[in-house]
């Protein structure tokens, strides 16, 4: 897949498949062609951010093998991985050497760009400054997946025994990970708001602070802070790789780093906050659907530290860019060749994590939840253009509504238990009866969402056995869970049949309101009574147009453990498609933690055991009921269900290094419980 970085292309020196340990890789070319103009140096520092990750669904250990997700089709890894059916020889989802290669080109810039004397100061040291913090930023994404590193400080002659250079400790990594943000936050400017056309997803000062705490938030949390299943985690001379004591000192180290991050963003509030798509919260006219839905789908913004630009293309060649795959894979099949794949699905658990638009949980009864039965009205959001459904003129108004995100929430006949839901629900999860967000003006576009029975003017999402989402000529591409993502899905149009998805995108790696989270986390294990919890997370509430925290529950108020609980269940919501949910249950030690019971619970953790939906696709290899008389009140499709039951192992928590790389490398050692 071809990858765009900022709106500049990628320029030579693509990188070749290689040992990460190799002496003379291509991408440490330093002939003096490579330092002659300032053009190529800026190639060359362009193509060290070339290994930064891809927002795909299917090619990340993030999406599809946390619990929020399932990715139907079965030729992809993650079917294998979440059967624990893979080996460290597998080669599943395998980054170490990439990564690598990212780290390897850092160091020869570095050590080369002095060789350009046509090239200002000022760009020399931004440039620089840019260089360390990818190093530093690699080093992290590596450390995340797969635990303590192999560092490496500088280029290295060719004849270093590189097979002879062991893995260092997790705190000695997050010491040089932290030193290098420290050395690049010297030389970055703050920002890129006057040249974000040209230089956004550049690092900056804002990038290191924020990386900072995320690296330190990493290194707090329980599975690299005392440890003891990592008790024999040790290079072969015996050198401990994690430390089994547990430091309180490094939640504080981890809140200090987030908070410095936050004084920044309030210092710069034009290019950093939290976005708000362009109306004061305050405001009367404020929308918390559009505020949240726009973050990922309006180009750069004040709520994006760090990204990636994806132009949200297929060129002539059939490769197509991350967010065009994001779309096709989230978006479900239709009677007009929409390109849709529909191959994921969204599991209950997330499902039901989202709160009421009251603020209350659905499993609380206060909430008001109804699971049974149908709505006998349209939500109160859905009709802002007095829209009327059955004109044609006003079909018409709403779907136009619905598109500019001006329109959200449930309509009249949408099962209760999708009613009165909040608004990043709607913003997140696509539903049965719902309204397309990609559907057209054109009414036979729009009948084409629908059965004949179903075709009154709009197309509306038929998840059901029989249904155009799920019939029973396409038997390979629906979700099981009956759910659909509805989160970074763009209103697109259609030419020939292919999506043609209208302006760039960020796939983001880090933004302000996952800071906070960060902060506040980190917080409530230092000291759950400071105010600052509140006055965060209400800020959190208050951008998703829901009550306080401490207004439903002030049960929970200074309680470390409630307080918890509750914030990483925000985490669950407001980060849910980021990846959070995979490296947060991985880093608290929370994945290990199967769903043996009848039932799902709401508030449930963990990667293996039964993941649930409703029957769209049962355990026992059923659609639920009868395909030629289901329809959008057929109750069977609404019974909760389990349809698969997935493999968690201990060895889990870290992706296992290459086999072919520990071969390579006699003094590496792989990670605990793959040998």
């Amino acid at each position: 897949m071809k990858k765009h970085i900022f709106s500049l292309a990628i320029l030579t020196l693509m990188l070749p498949a290689c040992n990460f340990l190799d002496k003379q890789p291509d991408d440490m070319r330093t002939d003096f062609t490579v330092w002659s103009t300032p053009t190529d140096v800026l190639s060359y520092l362009n193509n060290c951010y070339a290994n930064l990750p891809q927002d795909q669904v299917i090619h990340e250990e993030r999406f599809g093998l946390s619990d929020e997700c399932d990715v139907m089709n079965t030729a992809y890894a993650t079917y294998p991985i979440n059967q624990g059916n893979w080996s460290a020889t597998s080669g599943f989802q395998q980054t170490w050497d990439k990564w690598y290669r990212g780290i390897r080109s850092t160091l020869t810039f570095e050590a080369n760009v002095d060789r350009c004397t046509a090239l200002s100061p000022a760009l020399m040291k931004r440039y620089k400054g840019e260089s360390k913090f990818l190093r530093a930023y690699y080093y992290f994404l590596i450390i995340r997946k797969y635990g303590p590193a192999v560092l490496f400080y500088e280029p290295l002659p060719a004849s270093t025994d590189f097979g002879g250079i062991p893995r260092s400790s997790f705190d000695e990594c997050v010491t040089y990970i932290c030193n290098l943000l420290d050395e690049a936050y010297e030389l970055l400017p703050s920002d890129y708001v006057a040249s974000i056309g040209s230089d956004g997803g550049r690092a900056n000062q804002m990038t290191c602070l924020a990386t900072k705490a995320e690296v330190l938030l990493l290194a707090a949390s329980e599975q690299w802070n005392g440890n003891t299943m990592y008790a024999d985690f040790k290079n072969r001379d015996g050198k401990e790789l994690c430390s089994k004591t547990y430091d309180s000192g490094k939640w504080k180290k981890a809140s200090d780093a987030a908070k410095a991050a936050i004084d920044f963003a309030e210092a710069h509030p034009v290019a950093y906050g939290l976005y708000t798509a362009g109306v004061e919260m305050d405001a009367p006219d404020y929308n918390p659907y559009k505020a949240y839905y726009d973050i990922f789908n309006n180009g750069w913004n004040c709520e994006v530290i760090f990204g990636t630009v994806d132009n949200g293309r297929v060129d002539s060649g059939g490769n197509s860019e991350a967010r065009y795959v994001w779309q096709m894979q989230c978006t479900p099949v239709n009677a007009n060749a929409y390109g849709g794949i529909g191959n994921v699905g969204v599991t209950l658990r997330l499902v039901d994590a989202f709160y009421m638009e009251n603020g209350y949980g659905i499993e609380d009864p206060a909430s008001g939840y109804v699971e049974s039965g149908f709505a006998e009205s349209d939500g109160p959001h859905i009709t802002v253009s007095e829209a009327r459904q059955e004109t044609e003129d006003g079909r018409i108004k709403l779907i136009r509504d619905i598109r500019n995100l001006d329109a959200w929430g449930h309509t009249k006949g949408d099962r209760n238990m999708f009613a009165g839901r909040e608004a990043r629900f709607y913003a997140s999860v696509n539903y049965q009866h719902r309204i397309p967000l990609c559907i057209g003006e054109d009414e036979a576009e729009r009948n084409g969402w629908s059965s004949q029975k179903n075709k009154d003017g709009y197309g509306r999402l038929e998840c059901y056995y029989g249904g155009v989402s799920h019939s029973t000529a396409n038997n390979s591409n629906y979700s099981l869970t009956g759910f659909y993502p509805q989160k970074h899905i763009i209103p697109a149009t259609i030419q020939g049949g292919q999506i043609r998805l209208p302006g760039k995108y960020i796939s983001i790696y880090m933004r302000y309101a996952g800071i906070v989270l960060d902060y506040i986390e980190a917080l409530n294990e230092v000291n759950p009574t400071d105010p600052d919890i509140e006055k965060y997370w209400d800020l959190i509430h208050k951008r998703a147009g829901i009550p306080s925290i401490f207004t439903c529950h002030p049960e929970i108020r200074a309680n470390k453990d409630l307080q918890r609980e509750y914030i990483l269940r925000e985490r669950q919501i407001e980060l849910n498609f980021e990846g959070d949910r995979y490296y947060t249950s991985h880093r608290r030690l929370l994945a290990g933690t199967p769903d043996t019971g009848a039932t799902p619970d709401t508030r449930k953790w963990g990667d293996g055991g039964r993941m649930w939906g409703l029957t769209a696709f049962s355990h026992d290899g059923f659609s639920a009921g009868n395909p030629q008389t289901n329809s959008f009140t057929s109750e069977a499709f609404y019974t909760r269900s389990w349809f698969e039951k997935r493999v968690f192992k201990d060895a889990y928590y870290l992706f296992p290094i290459p086999q072919t790389e520990i071969e390579k490398s006699p003094a590496l050692v792989q990670n605990p419980f793959w040998d």
